[in-house]
Formats: structure tokens, sequence, C-alpha cells
């Protein structure tokens, strides 16, 4: 079975939905995607200015490809290699933002190595040659997680293999961040649970990172959800088992690092603050495997507030938890399943409103999208997306139009030296009455 990537129209109304929306779907890149490991980060976005959509994925020998798709003549640019990693990884997978100079800039090509990025030469164009080269400071890095600040600071999170005690479960959370564009960079650490004697779970995952602007009486944040996995019980192992639900935020202003009540935690969250301040769900030592999943994501209400996201295993399938000013809130996102393939790793969540959220789950040839109008408190299935192949993972495309708002991927065979994956656009048509 070939592996196939799409890019997905929708129109969807506020509220529930009161018609069935259909698609075409146009093959724009053949055999141009390879497997991935990829976490819900930026992959793309529309700029009003340009009247264009670009967007970027993993092709050939791990490089950085970008397409752009111009909305006035509704033509697709050939597949642009940009990035060139030195080694082959399913999770070299790359990132986009848009820089405060207008420019593309794609962080990618890092397992436990030096992250890279590349830019490109002109503002709002694929055009021409890109910078690429290393982020030498960012060393160790895994699943980068890019965010722009309101006034053009980068900071692109990663967890770090430090390995310091000789440990494969010693790796910690921390980023780096610019304030020139790209050209020089600091870093911090900022979540570190090394050593953890009562789990031995020292190692930090998480999935979406999201920045709120200053709103509403609220300063600007970066909100941060995580689990934690490891080994258990005086034994040490790479992501062998994973445990509970962590959250906090991180002040641009000061670069400290803060709990949902507002305790200022410093700059880096230590071993005995995580449970103490940050635990949003204690889903205890597990028999096996990962009880919050590996992608917790987490994006923000106008309030200040978060709504996480994530694998709940001991409610049945995932999930979302928010704050209601005093208590962690819970609530269920569909249902479990033998035959529903939807409930491995949650993948992407989007805002949509003040209190409002969708989720977007893969099952099997489908993507159900259930959504929230109340932040959380009670989800509906919304619509589901059918496809002609089994579905692994969708990203949304920031600012999206209806002619490109969702980049999905395929799930398929484990190759990752040969591009087998299909890239499609699909394009909304009216909705049925």
């Amino acid at each position: 079975m070939k592996n196939v990537v799409f890019i997905v129209t929708l129109l969807f109304t506020a509220g529930a939905c009161c018609c069935q929306q259909t698609f075409t779907v146009e093959k724009i890149s053949p055999q141009a995607n390879i497997r991935s490991d990829q976490r819900p980060i930026p992959i793309g976005f529309y700029d009003k200015g340009v009247n264009k959509t670009f967007v970027t994925w993993m092709g050939a020998n791990s490089q950085a490809i970008v397409k752009e798709l111009d909305h006035a003549t509704h033509t697709w640019s050939a597949d642009k290699v940009v990035g060139h990693p030195t080694f082959i990884d399913k999770h070299n997978y790359p990132g986009m933002l848009k820089g405060a100079d207008n420019r593309l800039y794609i962080f990618y090509g890092c397992h436990n190595s030096t992250m890279r990025m590349a830019v490109s030469p002109k503002p709002l164009s694929i055009d021409g040659s890109w910078q690429d080269g290393f982020i030498d400071i960012a060393e160790r890095a895994s699943y980068p997680a890019p965010v722009i600040t309101s006034d053009g600071r980068f900071y692109v999170f990663y967890r770090d293999t430090r390995k310091d005690s000789g440990h494969d479960d010693d790796r910690p959370y921390q980023f780096v961040k610019s304030t020139d564009n790209g050209k020089t960079w600091t870093r911090q650490m900022v979540i570190d649970p090394h050593p953890r004697t009562t789990d031995n779970m020292c190692e930090v995952y998480n999935g979406k990172v999201s920045y709120q602007p200053a709103m509403n009486g609220q300063p600007a944040k970066i909100h941060i959800a995580w689990t934690i996995a490891g080994e258990k019980l005086g034994k040490h192992a790479h992501a062998t088992y994973g445990r509970n639900v962590y959250y906090a935020w991180l002040n641009p202003a000061n670069d400290h690092m803060y709990n949902i009540s507002g305790k200022d935690l410093g700059p880096t969250i230590e071993k005995e603050e995580l449970d103490s301040f940050c635990l949003v769900l204690d889903t205890g030592i597990p028999d096996t495997g990962h009880m919050a999943g590996l992608q917790v994501s987490v994006h923000y209400r106008d309030n200040g507030f978060p709504l996480i996201y994530f694998d709940n295993q001991r409610a049945g399938g995932p999930g979302s938890a928010t704050w209601n000013g005093a208590a962690w809130v819970f609530s269920q996102i569909g249902n479990r399943n033998a035959d529903d393939r939807e409930l491995r790793d949650p993948r992407e969540l989007e805002k949509t409103g003040p209190e409002a959220f969708r989720v977007y789950k893969p099952a099997g040839n489908t993507i159900k999208v259930f959504q929230t109008a109340d932040a959380g408190k009670t989800w509906t299935l919304e619509t589901t997306i059918a496809a002609d192949t089994e579905i692994d993972r969708v990203y949304v495309i920031a600012n999206g139009r209806k002619e490109a708002k969702l980049l999905i991927t395929q799930a398929g065979d484990r190759d990752i030296n040969t591009p087998k994956r299909d890239v499609f656009i699909a394009a909304e048509l009216p909705p049925l009455k």
C-alpha cells in the first residue's frame, strides 16, 4: 500500500454542523514523502498579503521539502528541497514559521543531535537558494516545537538527550531562543525531572506548544503540557513506560515558568516541583505502556487557561483537561472500542474561538473531527473526512483557507529511505443541503 499525504479543505459552521461537506482530491506531488514521527507542530501558513499558502514535509533522505500555492492562479509550485540533514531518520521532520522579516524558517533534522535551520532568501517566497545550517547551541535535540511571539522572537522547544547520569532515561526539556531572526541563539532548561527515585521516569514528552499573545488582561504565555517516560522502580530504560500529565506556562517577559495558579517556578522546573505544582493528572505507575500517550498537546482559552489534549488510557481514550479556576476538569473525546482505530496518540488540536476547539483523530480510512464550544466540557462529532487510504497524522495550516486547510499523512510501511507517499490537495465543494 502506498503512503499518501493529503492537503484537505474544510468549511465548518459555528456550533453544530448543519450540512455535510464534500471534497475533491488532486495529486500534487507523487511519491514525495516518507514516514515520520512528527508531532503536531507548525507545518505551514497562509499569507493574505501575497495570497499564498506555504507548506513543508519530509522527503527523500529526510530532506525538508517546501511547496507554495498561489491562490490567485490556483497553481502549486514544484517541490523544492531546502534542507539537507546529515543523516536519515524518521524524526528529522520539519516545522515552518514566518519570521518577523517575512522570510520562511524551517526547523528540522535532529534526533539526539544538533538542530538544523533553513531560511528562505526572499520574504514570502520559496524561490532562490536557501541558507541551511546548524543551530550549534541546540545540541542533542529531538522533537523541535517552534513558536514565534508577537514581537518576533523565536522559541524552539525540544527534548534534550542529556544522559549525564549515564542512563538513557535522562532527557529533560529546554528551548533555544533568538531575538534577531535566527542570527544568534541562547539556550535555557525549562523542565528537568532527573532524578526521580520513585519511578525513574525522567524523559519529557509532549506535542503541540502554543503561544498566546497578551490579551484580556493576561500576559503573553507559551503553554506547555507534557508527560514523563522511562523505566520504573529502580530500572533504567528509554521510553518503556510513561505516566502523568503536567502543565506550566512560560512568560516571555522574563522566561520564567509558572504553574496554573500563577506560582513563579523560576527559569527551570526542578524535579521536586513537578508533582507539587505542575501535576494535572496522576495516572499512577503503569503495568504497561504510556498512560497519557507521548503527544500531550495544549492550546489556550481566551481567559488564559489551557486546554490540554492527551490519550487518557484509564478513561478509555483521548480526552481533554482544563482549569475551572479551582481544579482540573476532564472530559472524554469519542469512545474506544475494538473496531475504532482512531485512538492512537492524539494528533492535532485547533483553536476556533474563545472557548471553541477542534481535534482531528485518524480512524482507519477516515478522520473524525470533534468540536467543543465550551472549553472541553462537552465534545461532539462535527464531521468525518473520508479518504481512500489509512490516515496517520493531521496538521492544521495556520490561517488556512478553504483551498488548503489541513496537511494529512497516510499510515503505511515503515520504510524511511524511499519516498513512497503521494501528496494531494483536496478542494472544498459547496455543502450538501
